[in-house]
């Protein structure tokens, strides 16, 4: 597959598969970039300057990538862990984990819109999503966000912090109950799978915005932010979108679709 940004072909060749539209889909909707597909010489048309001009050569029938409902009916809760003043973690560079978070959540919340899902964000900028200042009372302006729109499942994005530098891996946390325990093990699953990182396994948490859900929910901590290695994996744009596709993928062998 050829990929032609501006009219100029970069100069590589990559096998097409659906991820990798998909992917680039994705990047060219965030940065509101043109793009189009054209199935008969398998070339991937990129602008950045409003509108794909295809050469004279390759004017041939062009299709838009074509999206799919597997998720069509499912309500999907995405809380970006912490925002505004709260920073969450700071990484072994100085990167925020509030920043780590929302962008890993904004991609994510695009790939399950893609596959036909309604997708609630209990924030989609840097603020906190309650004007209570108690922590409490902003989990809980989480929680009423996913139970006052009837969401399916509840999924909040964090990043781990230990202070031994070397400490690295994934984990998903859930507070019992079938659901949440299956729906844990399905995104727990695929990030280890397709991050590489070590696996730490599908645990009980006690957090609140676990413990007071009536719907199944988890608590992914996607990596390390105090690792070197892994904080280039949380604040990279690379390391997000492989995150969020992962997290997706789980949600979907959860749902069985």
């Amino acid at each position: 597959m050829r990929i032609i940004i501006n009219g100029q072909p970069l100069p590589i060749n990559i096998h097409v598969t659906r991820d990798v539209l998909i992917t680039l889909r994705s990047m060219a909707k965030m940065l509101r970039w043109q793009l189009k597909y054209d199935t008969a010489k398998e070339a991937v048309y990129i602008s950045s300057k409003g509108g794909v001009t295809l050469p004279a050569s390759d004017r041939l029938p062009v299709i838009e990538i074509p999206e799919n409902a597997r998720l069509s009916g499912k309500v999907i809760c995405l809380d970006p862990g912490h925002g505004g003043e709260d920073t969450g973690a700071t990484g072994y560079s100085d990167s925020l984990e509030k920043d780590n978070t929302l962008a890993i959540s904004l991609l994510l919340k695009n790939r399950l819109e893609m596959n036909g899902a309604t997708v609630l964000m209990t924030r989609e900028e840097d603020r906190q999503v309650s004007q209570d200042d108690t922590n409490i009372g902003d989990l809980a302006a989480r929680i009423a966000i996913a139970h006052e729109n009837h969401a399916d499942i509840y999924v909040s994005i964090h990043n781990d912090f230990f202070a031994d530098t070397a400490t690295a891996g994934t984990s998903v946390f859930h507070y019992g109950g079938s659901e949440s325990s299956r729906l844990a093990a399905c995104v727990q699953k695929k990030l280890v799978e397709g991050l590489g990182t070590k696996d730490r396994g599908v645990r009980f948490g006690s957090f609140y915005i676990l413990r007071n859900n009536a719907i199944p929910a988890i608590l992914i901590e996607v990596a390390f932010i105090s690792n070197p290695e892994e904080e280039v994996l949380l604040s990279s744009a690379d390391g997000r979108n492989k995150a969020a596709e992962c997290i997706a993928e789980g949600i979907m062998s959860y749902f069985k679709v």
